[in-house]
């Protein structure tokens, strides 16, 4: 399947305006007002599936309760958690998009294999890349709940990121990256030579200044990627998703970039 990269740039050839950091911020704040203020309830639930190892999956759908909706895997860092994305899950589902946010193999509820329990810190510290078949399924479980199969994407934090990025190596479908604090290398997942792979595929690179590891790696990724590749860098040293949370306007940014590659389209 051909990705839509295409559709990110404007018919004159620029990529798309962004506004400010600090209008994004005022915007993205009226935003979020607006929409607790309409009084509509959310549909957010949680689904299990399992891998073909045998690992039970959990993850919460953020449901815009639209046909047919954009839709993006949320993937967590080494010892977090599906719930580290519920702020971010909901303002894309607030935007009309289908959010998947899943627990890793041994994370949260996430630790049910062949009727035992595994806790993250049991499994290979090289085996990181087995997580992979956890994002499979996780896509599947998107693809029927509807999300839209040409309009996708996957977002990753630290370890994630790294994950992200290989799942969108080996699924085509996949429009768009977000890595966030990634690694250079992190619990035996490489990043550099794999995004000198990714000829096909947008991607966005945030991260903070004072984390130290992660803004090296941002930019040296970012060096590295053979398409369109930005990055962002914002002061301070929170990590992951713990970004938005100290600056709002970087979810807006997030929002904006992504919007013109999967959608929802506006009229």
């Amino acid at each position: 399947m051909t990705r839509n990269f295409g559709e990110a740039v404007s018919s004159s050839g620029r990529l798309p305006f962004f506004p400010s950091r600090g209008l994004a911020a005022l915007l993205f704040g009226l935003f979020l007002s607006a929409c607790s203020q309409s009084g509509e309830s959310p549909d957010v639930r949680a689904l299990e599936v399992v891998t073909d190892d045998g690992f039970i999956i959990t993850a919460t759908l953020f449901d815009p309760g639209v046909d047919a909706p954009p839709g993006i895997l949320l993937v967590h860092r080494y010892g977090g958690g599906r719930g580290l994305w519920e702020q971010s899950a909901r303002a894309f589902q607030q935007r009309g998009m289908m959010a998947l946010a899943l627990d890793l193999r041994g994370h949260g509820d996430s630790r049910a294999r062949h009727e035992e329990m595994t806790h993250y810190r049991q499994l290979p510290e090289d085996a990181w890349l087995d997580a992979l078949a956890d994002v499979r399924v996780a896509k599947e479980l998107l693809l029927e709940q509807g999300a839209h199969p040409d309009h996708l994407a996957i977002a990753g934090e630290a370890m994630g990121a790294g994950l992200a990025l290989h799942y969108a190596l080996e699924d085509p479908d996949i429009q768009a990256v977000i890595m966030i604090s990634p690694g250079l290398e992190m619990r035996g997942v490489p990043t550099e030579s794999a995004i000198r792979e990714l000829t096909d595929c947008p991607t966005l690179i945030m991260a903070c200044e004072g984390d130290a590891y992660a803004a090296m790696s941002a930019t040296a990724l970012n060096a590295a990627a053979p398409v369109y590749s930005e990055l962002r860098t914002w002061s301070g040293g929170a990590h992951g998703v713990d970004l938005f949370g100290a600056h709002p306007d970087a979810l807006q940014f997030l929002l904006q970039w992504l919007q013109p590659i999967i959608g929802p389209r506006t009229s």
